[in-house]
């Protein structure tokens, strides 16, 4: 179960961004909460603020608010192996994904979230592997090309090239320089590094992958500087950083 949960946790996580022109939300907010504190609680409020806001205005811009949150609490469902909530949302989170998809909105980063929730599906049930691979490889193709500036589209690359067994494609130093790409694009204004969990969690596995790799140094470095934007990152200060020993 261990590693089923490190592969489908993706981050990657809202864009991490308002959309433009839009002051960061109430239910945005909450969003980086419940990642921090891993509260199943708070993502659902937030889902639940959205898709009233959803409901009263209409516009893509707050449907793709609501799917960035679904997609958020899909993920959260990984860690204790929620499949319960995790069926009670998914296929909305599908539905909502292909919306924007199909009004051509947030095209990109529409497609590497859906194929990460393809990703979490069959983490859930590897039988469907069959039919949704090809599905999931295909979305997250099709948002490289559409999205190539994307930090989002780069981080949910990066995941299925460093969870992906060899065999099947992946490859971990793949995988780093993709996490860096995401990095550098959220730290370049592609994405907003301000109180933005998927920014956060794309150094959180950029480390595991520095790790993974041998480049201990290099994985301390990453966590530190985590930690230096949010104190609170608590998966960070009590996992991920006492795992690397000093003078690794």
């Amino acid at each position: 179960m261990k590693s089923k949960t490190k592969m489908i946790i993706i981050l990657c996580f809202s864009l991490g961004t308002s959309v433009p022109g839009m002051a960061q939300s109430e239910a945005e907010a909450m969003t980086y909460q419940a990642y921090l504190t891993t509260n199943k609680s708070l993502w659902k409020q937030s889902i639940e603020t959205l898709q009233g806001e959803y409901s009263a205005d209409g516009s893509n811009e707050r449907l793709y608010q609501l799917a960035l949150a679904e997609h958020g609490l899909l993920n959260a469902t990984m860690v204790d192996q929620d499949e319960t909530l995790f069926d009670q949302h998914y296929k909305k989170a599908k539905k909502n994904l292909e919306t924007l998809i199909e009004a051509g909105y947030q095209e990109g980063n529409a497609r590497a979230l859906l194929s990460s929730v393809y990703g979490m599906e069959m983490g859930y049930s590897s039988w469907k592997g069959m039919f949704l691979g090809a599905k999931s490889g295909s979305n997250l193709e099709k948002a490289k090309k559409l999205s190539p500036t994307s930090p989002l589209v780069w981080q949910v690359y990066a995941n299925s090239k460093l969870f992906t067994p060899a065999m099947f494609g992946g490859d971990v130093q793949e995988a780093v320089e993709a996490f860096e790409k995401s990095v550098e694009l959220y730290e370049a204004g592609q994405g907003s590094t301000q109180s933005n969990w998927r920014y956060l969690d794309a150094l959180a596995w950029l480390g595991q992958a520095y790790q993974k790799t041998g480049k201990t140094a290099q994985a301390r470095e990453t966590y530190e500087k985590a930690l230096e934007i949010e104190p609170g990152f608590g998966w960070v200060k009590f996992v991920l950083l006492p795992n690397v020993k000093p003078g690794q």
